[in-house]
C-alpha cells in the first residue's frame, strides 16, 4: 500500500513538473490546460486553473466552471482545502467572468472537513473571491447578495467580502459599509477592513467619517482607524490624523496610534510631519517616530532627513538609537 501511495505521488510529481515545463516553454495553451482541468486530481487542476488565469486564457472558461462543479459536487477527499475549487474561483475573476450563476453558486458554498475538535470550513477563500467575481458582473442584485456575507460565521469571509462591496454602485456601497462600521463586529479586524474598504470611495467624505472612530473610547477601534486612514494614503486621511493630534496638548498612547497612521501613509507631507516630530518634537515622541520608520530601512533619502534633524537637534541618545536601528546603508 505505501509503495503504491509513493508511486502515485512520483507520477504526480512528474505530471506536474510537466506541465511547468510545457507552460514555460511554450506558454500556457489550450491544448496543454484543458486534459489538466478534466483530471480527477485537484492538484493538477489547481495548477492549471493558474496557469489559465495567469496567462489569461479566456476560451478555458467553460472548462474551469466544468471542473469546478466537479469538484463542489463530490466528496471533500477530491478536494481538500478547497485547493483547486478557490484556484479556479480566482482564475475566473482574473478571466472577467460573468457567469453570475457560477458566483452565486461560489458564494454560498461550505466544505466541512474534519479537524481538532470537530470541523473546519475550508471554502472560505473561495466565497471571497466570488464576491469579488460577483461584484465585478452587471448583476443588479448583487449587492443585496453579497450583504448576506456580513453575517457569514467566518470572519475572514466578512473581511473579505468588504473589497467586493466597494466595487458596487458608490453610493448604495458607502451606506451599507458605513452602517457596518456602526454596527460593529465582534472580531475587530472585520471592522477594520470596512473602514479600509469605505475609504476606497467618496474620498473626503469616507475620511471624515473614518476620522470619528478616532474619537471612540475603544482603543482597538482607534487604532484600526488609524491604521486604515494611514493605508489609504488619501490627502484627507492624513488631515484627519494631523488634526486629532494637534487638539491634543498631552500625546498619550491614544494619540500615538496616529503617529502609526502617518508613518503608513508614506506621502511627502506624511514624512515631512513626522520628520518635524522628529526635529522638534519631545524625546519620547521623537523615539516613537524613529522607531516607526525604520520600515522604510530601503528609502536612504528618508534616513539622511533624520540624520539631519537630529544633527540640529543635538540629541547624542536619539543619534545613537538611530545609528543602531537604522545605520548607513542599511536595506
Amino acid at each position: 500500500m505505501a509503495k503504491r501511495r509513493i508511486d502515485a505521488d512520483n507520477r504526480l510529481t512528474e505530471r506536474l513538473a510537466g506541465l511547468r515545463t510545457a507552460v514555460a516553454d511554450g506558454g500556457a495553451t489550450l491544448e496543454t490546460l484543458r486534459p489538466a482541468l478534466a483530471d480527477p486530481n485537484y492538484r493538477l487542476v489547481a495548477a492549471a486553473a493558474g496557469y489559465a488565469g495567469d496567462g489569461l486564457l479566456y476560451p478555458l472558461e467553460p472548462d474551469l466552471i466544468a471542473a469546478f462543479r466537479r469538484l463542489a459536487d463530490g466528496p471533500h477527499t477530491q478536494d481538500p482545502q478547497c485547493t483547486a475549487k478557490g484556484a479556479i474561483a480566482r482564475a475566473l475573476v482574473a478571466l472577467d467572468c460573468a457567469n453570475v450563476e457560477f458566483f452565486l453558486t461560489g458564494i454560498r458554498l461550505r466544505q466541512l472537513e474534519p479537524a481538532w475538535g470537530g470541523s473546519q470550513d475550508t471554502a472560505l477563500d473561495c466565497r471571497v473571491s466570488c464576491a469579488m467575481g460577483l461584484a465585478a458582473t452587471a448583476y443588479a442584485r448583487a449587492l443585496p447578495e453579497l450583504i448576506r456575507l456580513l453575517a457569514d460565521p467566518e470572519p475572514r469571509v466578512r473581511a473579505g467580502v468588504m473589497d467586493a462591496i466597494a466595487c458596487c454602485e458608490p453610493i448604495a456601497a458607502e451606506s451599507v459599509l458605513r452602517t457596518k462600521a456602526q454596527c460593529g463586529d465582534p472580531e475587530p479586524e472585520v471592522t477594520g477592513a470596512c473602514l479600509l474598504a469605505l475609504l476606497r470611495l467618496d474620498a473626503a467624505p469616507c475620511a471624515a467619517f473614518v476620522g470619528t472612530f478616532l474619537d471612540r473610547g475603544d482603543p482597538t477601534l482607534r487604532e484600526l482607524a488609524a491604521l486604515a486612514l494611514g493605508e489609504s494614503r488619501l490627502p484627507e486621511a492624513l488631515t484627519e490624523l494631523r488634526t486629532r493630534w494637534d487638539a491634543e496638548p498631552y500625546k498619550g498612547a491614544a494619540e500615538q496610534v496616529l503617529l502609526k497612521g502617518a508613518a503608513l501613509h508614506r506621502s511627502e507631507a506624511a514624512f515631512d510631519w513626522l520628520l518635524s516630530l522628529v526635529a522638534d518634537g519631545e524625546h519620547r515622541i521623537a523615539e516613537r517616530v524613529l522607531r516607526d520608520l525604520t520600515a522604510y530601512r530601503g528609502n536612504e533619502r528618508l534616513r539622511q532627513r533624520l540624520a539631519a534633524a537630529l544633527t540640529a537637534r543635538q540629541d547624542a541618545d536619539l543619534i545613537a538609537l538611530l545609528a543602531r536601528v537604522w545605520p548607513a546603508g542599511a536595506e
